[in-house]
């Protein structure tokens, strides 16, 4: 085999569901060679295990090497980064995954869902602010795709010069269902929908729940294939059909969506011809963008209908709405009132701001804190 031809290597951070669903979908093409990284070594062997041996139910004989190590331990992981030299590393690391609270009773759940994502950012920044200075302190060139609420971390760390490459989900996971939606308002084909869509977290999760929201920051512009004249369908009726007829199942199942997400932006970024795919945080951006990815090579797709500064002030305004009104230039953070308040109701938990280096000690009061509410729901 040629050195061209060498396979690409990929480490896995966070040997959990989201790991998990990605290897499913990427270990059966045997396309990388895998590393997983998990902080349980019983865990990390097993979920190794699992798909190694499902790969070869289904004939694929691939090895997925699992190696140990705590994140906080910055040292240990920029050791492990120089020994396996990635080419890729995916974090799918957090400290409490964003669907623990889908879990709960409905209307423990509906409630506690108003204070939007924003205020459970220290769950998800404290871990990938560790790693991405354990890659600057490994010296090593890779790529870096982050699955811990890319859309405001990515943006965080780019301030202080740490920024992981692109982000996965979110804004992409609403793109099928708004092709699919297109498609079926104006009787076509859902692949000759064409679909840019501008916008933050917040929007990809309220609009399988509710359709549209009220006072909605986005953009989306769409075209079908040989219908360049088309005046299509109000938004109204576009989003209103997501969550109608494309309703989906949710939670940990829902996280299908969102490994299929990062599966098209792992390949994107090997592949040898432009891809067109959705994704949150490039490039240190804040929310969600169409992207071209190509060869380690990522451009935003802007264009006199989206400009670059009209895209942004779209997120960060869909941003303050998810919680989090304003990162400052030194990556602390100004939290909304509102989303705060309902924190604040219902676990006694409030922050007007917080800087990179309070996110740890906000994160142990945070899980501390749900722990007693879910512990008094039940």
């Amino acid at each position: 085999m040629s050195h061209s031809m060498r396979k690409k290597k990929l480490l896995l951070v966070g040997a959990g569901n989201l790991c998990l669903q990605i290897l499913k979908i990427l270990g059966p093409k045997n396309a990388f060679d895998f590393v997983v990284l998990g902080r349980n070594e019983e865990a990390t062997i097993r979920l190794c295990n699992l798909v190694e041996l499902s790969c070869a139910q289904l004939g694929q004989f691939i090895t997925i090497k699992p190696v140990v190590a705590d994140l906080t331990d910055i040292a240990k992981v920029a050791q492990l980064l120089r020994e396996e030299a990635p080419d890729m590393l995916v974090n799918c690391a957090s400290l409490q995954s964003w669907r623990i609270i889908t879990g709960l009773p409905k209307l423990s759940f509906e409630k506690l869902d108003q204070a939007q994502f924003g205020p459970w950012l220290p769950m998800h920044l404290t871990l990938m602010h560790c790693l991405m200075q354990a890659v600057k302190a490994s010296g090593i060139t890779t790529k870096t795709v982050n699955a811990a609420f890319p859309d405001a971390v990515n943006p965080i760390l780019a301030r202080i010069g740490l920024a992981p490459d692109i982000g996965v989900g979110n804004v992409a996971n609403l793109i099928p269902a708004v092709r699919f939606s297109i498609a079926r308002l104006l009787e076509c084909a859902p692949a000759d929908v064409q679909v840019q869509l501008y916008a933050q977290h917040y929007f990809s999760h309220y609009v399988p729940r509710g359709g549209l929201p009220p006072r909605a920051s986005y953009r989306l512009l769409y075209e079908v294939r040989d219908r360049p004249e088309l005046v299509g369908p109000p938004a109204e009726a576009i989003f209103s059909t997501v969550k109608s007829e494309f309703r989906r199942l949710g939670g940990v199942d829902g996280q299908f969506l969102t490994a299929c997400s990062a599966v098209t932006v792992i390949e994107g970024l090997f592949s040898p011809t432009p891809v067109l795919v959705h994704a949150p945080g490039p490039l240190g951006l804040p929310g969600g963008y169409p992207v071209w990815l190509h060869e380690g090579q990522i451009k935003v797709q802007f264009s006199d209908a989206c400009p670059k500064d009209e895209a942004v002030r779209i997120n960060t305004i869909c941003q303050s709405q998810d919680g989090i009104d304003e990162i400052h230039c030194d990556g602390s953070v100004s939290y909304n009132p509102q989303c705060m308040a309902v924190m604040q109701s219902m676990l006694g938990y409030s922050k007007n701001t917080m800087s990179i280096e309070q996110s740890a000690e906000f994160a142990r009061e945070l899980a501390s804190k749900y722990l007693s509410f879910k512990n008094s729901t039940w």
